[in-house]
């Protein structure tokens, strides 16, 4: 056999190995479910019920017929007194609901058509923003929507300059105004899918190096929740049920700092091109080093603890378990199941990049052919393994994430 077909060879057999360990992992022997916990509810009181009289409704926005009669009723309640903020949620509760029947009525009329609803959410946006602005004026209008804009954008609270809150808000304004023309051009067709997520990928890394720049560096990790108080609260909240040592806590929080520096580095340098397959393995060839310091510092078993902590579908396991007809043995067998199927996909998919690195063939068609031949036999282990109705339900609920293109 020649050296060029022995790659190829080992893959298939990388696989059929793959699904092998599936099985016996799945099968492995199984010690006794925890026994859960019932408390008696609270008693239920005798007394009776409160009589409460029906007061009339107070009038609604869009109840008022003309525009300008609109406008006159909220200057009228600005003269006496009611702030502007409280003014805004009067009229965008009602145009919400208002909303949310066209919404319920779209639904019917364009039943499994997610296009017709994307538009009517393009026309709902406009329509608020310019309802919003009569109601308001253009001065309460500014300072409403600036309100909103800043509070997704400083989400660590930072002060401000009048001048910083400006410069940030035209920001916000200007990635939104791009958004929407990316929203557009997706229902229109001008774009496909991976135009549109590179373009908006582009966009957001655009306006965070313009934030950076204007804020500096300290205080825009500040106002992203990663400064160094915030990273510090962050982890300790992380690794709470843990309960790591000081020691301990000071060597992984020197082990995230390391990792969030090198990966702002890496975002510079990928900033033009952030969907490339070069940047997707060097952020995770890091979030790799990281955890394999975690595991250093914590020991195996206390770091596979908190893997599973950190894990949302372990999480909804245990959150469901009774009702899905689980155990903990189970919960734990699954959870090995799929985090060795989702690892062995990567390291397949990493030795195939590797092959045409080094300059060979490699026949993609049939990489990803084994691919999913390897999740439909993972899939019909999990599916042997739990029975047909457990199997349903955990499937119906997201927990089997199988597709070997998306990993």
């Amino acid at each position: 056999m020649s050296h060029a077909s022995r790659h190829p060879a080992s893959l298939v057999l990388n696989v059929a190995l793959a699904v092998t360990v599936v099985v016996l992992l799945l099968h492995r022997s199984e010690r006794a479910p925890a026994p859960s916990a019932r408390g008696a509810g609270p008693a239920i009181g005798t007394n009776p019920a409160p009589v409460f009289t029906r007061q009339p409704s107070p009038p609604q926005y869009t109840d008022i017929a003309s525009a300008s009669d609109r406008r006159q009723w909220m200057d009228q309640l600005r003269a006496a007194g009611v702030p502007n903020r409280i003014l805004a949620r009067v009229v965008l509760a009602d145009l919400e609901e208002r909303w949310q029947r066209r919404f319920e009525e779209g639904a019917l009329k364009h039943p499994g058509d997610p296009d017709a609803m994307a538009a009517l959410h393009q026309e709902q946006e406009k329509d608020t923003e310019a309802e919003m602005r009569a109601a308001l004026g253009e001065d309460g209008f500014r300072q409403w929507d600036q309100e909103n804009m800043l509070r997704e954008a400083n989400i660590g609270k930072i002060p401000l300059t009048a001048s910083e809150t400006n410069s940030i808000y035209d920001l916000k304004k200007k990635l939104q105004q791009r958004v929407r023309e990316l929203d557009q051009a997706r229902l229109s067709g001008d774009m496909d899918d991976a135009q549109i997520n590179d373009a908006s990928d582009k966009a957001y890394s655009e306006f965070n190096q313009q934030l950076k720049a204007l804020l500096g560096e300290d205080r825009y990790a500040e106002s992203q929740g990663s400064g160094d108080g915030a990273a510090v609260a962050n982890l300790r909240q992380d690794l709470a049920k843990v309960n790591p040592s000081d020691s301990q806590f000071q060597d992984l929080l020197k082990a995230q700092q390391q990792l969030n520096e090198r990966r702002s580095e890496l975002d510079k340098q990928f900033q033009d091109n952030p969907s490339s397959a070069d940047y997707a393995e060097q952020v995770a060839a890091l979030n790799d080093a990281r955890d394999q310091e975690y595991q250093r510092v914590l020991g195996t078993n206390v770091f596979d603890t908190l893997q599973k902590q950190q894990d949302i579908g372990y999480s909804r396991m245990k959150k469901y378990e009774n009702l899905w007809g689980l155990d903990d043995t189970k919960v734990d067998s699954v959870y090995g199941t799929l985090k060795y199927y989702e690892k062995s996909v990567q390291d397949y998919q990493a030795q195939a990049r590797a092959l045409e690195a080094r300059g060979q063939t490699v026949d993609w068609n049939a990489v990803n052919k084994n691919l999913q031949q390897f999740a439909l036999q993972t899939q019909q282990a999990l599916q042997n393994y739990l029975g047909q109705d457990s199997f349903t339900q955990m499937q119906r609920n997201g927990i089997f994430q199988l597709d070997p293109l998306t990993q």
